[in-house]
């Protein structure tokens, strides 16, 4: 008896270890699935048939794959611009100026996160397209009588594309930017000062080059979630990578092509994050946190209001004009927004988003308590590659879930009929179980670093202390960890709640038949031309993702 009891706890650890693993594999198992399927003709083992081999990938790229690449480094290249444009320069007014209302600001400068540039994409063609009320207005103002009689900026195009994704996505920028240039050295400034340079040099050689890796992890957030973006380019039909994985398994029905198109959308993200890596590795350069910080200097009434201009433009068009047009929307449309399909669709958004919180949030404790409990590299690697989905781009992860659920449906009818039963049909990849698997590995790497953070501002010697009382792993984490993370496991289940209901891209792929998410739903009304119809499940989206924006501007502490 004895032996048997003191072997329970060998057997725990051991299914603990077993269980991170299969958690890890499964994590890496839709990137594995995806390069499989894009060279599993090339295979000399392959079984496919000269006749089986699918040639849409070939036709793609002879006529129109270096055009969907081209459009995605210039909405790439686009969205940055206008996202450092929108972003460095308040960055640095609120870490360095003390002006009236500079708190208030730098909560609203955060908004804009919580609308999805598809929605503004909408709205600002609606606005500035020629039939719009500005084009309408400027042509009876002037007595302009056709198009040739005038020039108008073209919303409906890679730029305008690039300015929608720039204003929903410079926060990213904002944040990590304000954060870098609060810390910024008092020293070198007064060093620079007494040599004679200007205020506007001293930012530009000395500030903003130390503040080079924060940038260049904002900047790689912003060109990944621009690469990743579905929703704004499909409206102003611009043909990049993300729409060509989309078209490639929906219009062709070609997997094969899918797949590979993804795996060159992968290859564009690994190259940004290697980027974003090399240039973390130089912070070391220029860290100055060992320096007293730079106080901050009271601005002039002009200057105060140079500021509020600027940033009240930004703040405007990325969140008061899209939500006050939103809102007139509700109340013209009233009896189209207020009707059971958005109460329906909230429904089974909520639930799908409290499901998938809730799972990520135990596999995240589960991964990082065993990393506490046991600290070694094999359990460091486990923990890594469970947060590496939410590089992934929404489609792209669709579809690498879509290839091994297929394949687990097919063995599981043929298991059924050589039982003799009738096929169940698709109950992986056509259910919401596909859906919640991809937003599990999506979003998992925001609940392990919050509770990976948590762990990380805990002392060593409480457990210390809990084994010297004769206690166990699982009463140390009962009585102990989860107490103390327990405000960190509420902000990850409400992080990955909100990412799940903002969701649009794998939501749209592998959502079930007749099944509708808040986000496919909105999206679904702007691409027919009629978002005033479900105006309000894009009021209901932003308001839910307000959420973790005023936890995030907590985190920061924008005092």
């Amino acid at each position: 008896m004895n032996k048997r009891f003191k072997a329970l706890p060998q057997i725990s650890a051991r299914a603990v270890s077993f269980s991170t693993a299969l958690i890890s594999f499964l994590m890496l198992l839709p990137i594995a699935a995806l390069i499989y399927q894009a060279i599993a003709e090339y295979l000399p083992f392959s079984s496919l048939a000269a006749s089986e081999i699918d040639d849409t990938f070939s036709d793609i790229a002879d006529t129109v794959l270096l055009d969907y690449v081209s459009n995605s480094l210039f909405v790439v290249t686009g969205s940055l611009i206008f996202a450092s444009l929108f972003a460095i320069a308040p960055a640095w007014w609120c870490a360095h100026y003390e002006f009236k209302g500079r708190r208030y600001l730098q909560w609203m400068m955060v908004f804009p996160l919580a609308i999805p540039a598809y929605i503004s994409a909408y709205i600002y063609t609606d606005m500035l397209d020629y039939a719009g009320p500005i084009q309408s207005s400027l042509r009876h103002l002037f007595d302009w009588q056709t198009p040739q009689d005038y020039w108008f900026f073209d919303i409906r195009s890679i730029w305008g594309a690039s300015l929608m994704l720039g204003l929903a996505l410079y926060p990213y920028i904002f944040l990590l930017l304000r954060n870098t240039f609060e810390q910024r050295s008092q020293s070198l400034a007064q060093a620079a000062q007494l040599m004679g340079a200007s205020e506007r040099r001293i930012f530009w050689t000395i500030h903003l080059p130390i503040a080079r890796p924060a940038l260049a992890i904002g900047c790689t957030l912003v060109a990944m979630e621009s690469l990743a973006d579905y929703g704004t380019v499909q409206l102003f039909a611009i043909s990049t990578l993300t729409t060509a994985i989309y078209d490639s398994w929906l219009v062709y029905g070609s997997l094969a092509s899918a797949a590979k198109i993804s795996c060159l959308t992968l290859l564009f993200v690994l190259t940004l994050v290697g980027l974003e890596k090399n240039s973390r590795k130089e912070q070391q350069h220029f860290d100055s946190r060992g320096s007293k910080p730079c106080s901050k200097v009271n601005a002039s009434n002009t200057k105060t209001g140079l500021i509020w201009l600027f940033c009240g433009c930004v703040f405007s068009l990325g969140f008061a004009i899209p939500l006050i047009t939103l809102i007139s929307y509700c109340f013209d449309y009233w009896l189209e927004n207020m009707n059971g399909d958005i109460l329906a669709h909230s429904q089974s958004t909520f639930m799908l988003a409290t499901i998938t919180a809730t799972i990520a949030c135990l596999l995240a404790i589960l991964l990082n308590s065993q990393q506490r409990f046991q600290p070694s590299k094999s359990n460091q690697a486990k923990l890594s590659l469970s947060s590496l989905g939410y590089a992934i781009p929404g489609t792209v992860l669709a579809i690498g879930i879509l290839i091994p659920l297929g394949q687990l449906d097919i063995w599981v009818n043929h298991f059924i009929q050589w039982l003799g039963f009738d096929k169940v049909g698709l109950i992986f990849s056509g259910t919401s179980f596909a859906l919640i698997m991809a937003f599990v590995i999506r979003f998992s790497a925001i609940s392990n670093g919050s509770i990976q953070a948590a762990y990380k501002q805990m002392p060593d010697n409480l457990d210390a202390a809990s084994t010297m009382l004769k206690a166990g792993r699982l009463k140390t984490f009962r009585k102990i960890h989860l107490p103390i993370m327990t405000p960190a496991i509420i902000s990850a289940f409400l992080l990955v709640f909100i990412e799940v209901v903002k969701e649009l891209p794998a939501s749209l792929l592998l959502r079930p038949f007749d099944f509708e998410t808040l986000a496919t739903y909105v999206f679904q009304f702007a691409s027919d031309e009629q978002l005033e119809h479900a105006a309000s499940g894009a009021l209901l989206i932003i308001i839910v993702s307000l959420l973790p924006i005023l936890l995030l501007s907590r985190s920061q502490k924008m005092q």
